[in-house]
């Protein structure tokens, strides 16, 4: 059974990666969450997407050049709808304490230009302080970055996030996905959904390696990754997700 990952929360019912919309997906009883962290200025891991506040606060600057301090300041909902005026930038300690119920919890990490690898370290470090170690999975678009969390623990499951754009030193990866991934000890692959074939999958698995697409938003897209047999499917739709592998 695909487990149902629900991408940066039910970001399509409350504002993306805030504490309301993982509380919103937590409704829907999915099995996992997406989220997207960066380390500030004074070493304070935060849920946000972008490289810069612009787009989902009401203020401007680079994350990894702001304070806690500034950033807790900022609105990160009001952007999106009234109600949610004066929703607070969480930290991943907030975001780590909702997810008890989860089976799954996937944290990529932003590669910032100066703080990348005290992220990698901090965030394997704060998942085992919180106890949440066992279901962390560790994503990103940098295998560098990947390496540093293997670095800290080797017990880190890692995996390699990719899309079209794909750099040209990982073309590898489609010639031997399996040598790719025994290559960098990674745990799982991350591809964009049209990326992924159930041919792909079914290498994957033979080899014990986890495949997680994303971002599968339509109902026949997730009854095809589903009957390929995906691990898991991120979405931006976590009720409907629910309700076609789950029936619920």
């Amino acid at each position: 059974m695909s487990l149902i990952i629900s991408h940066r929360g039910a970001n399509r019912e409350a504002p993306e990666n805030t504490l309301p919309a993982f509380e919103k997906a937590l409704e829907y009883n999915v099995d996992g969450f997406e989220n997207d962290v960066h380390l500030t200025k004074d070493g304070v891991l935060v849920v946000v997407h972008d490289d810069t506040v612009d787009r989902t606060s009401n203020g401007t600057g680079t994350v990894c050049e702001m304070t806690f301090d500034e950033l807790r300041a900022l609105d990160f909902g009001g952007w999106y709808a009234p109600e949610f005026a004066g929703t607070k930038i969480p930290t991943l300690a907030e975001f780590f304490a909702l997810c008890g119920p989860l089976k799954v919890i996937n944290v990529e990490i932003k590669k910032d230009p100066g703080n990348w690898k005290e992220a990698a370290v901090a965030v394997v470090r704060l998942a085992k302080e919180m106890g949440v170690f066992d279901k962390l999975i560790i994503s990103s678009f940098s295998m560098s970055l990947l390496q540093a969390c293997l670095a800290e623990d080797p017990a880190a499951r890692v995996c390699f996030l990719y899309a079209m754009d794909i750099k040209e030193e990982h073309e590898v990866l489609f010639d031997d996905p399996v040598a790719f991934a025994k290559k960098y000890n990674l745990y799982a692959f991350h591809p964009i959904a049209l990326m992924c074939s159930e041919e792909f999958i079914a290498q994957c698995h033979e080899a014990g390696i986890v495949v997680n697409p994303y971002t599968i938003n339509h109902k026949e897209g997730i009854e095809a990754i589903r009957d390929w047999g995906a691990d898991g499917i991120i979405t931006d739709e976590p009720g409907l997700a629910m309700e076609v592998v789950y029936g619920k």
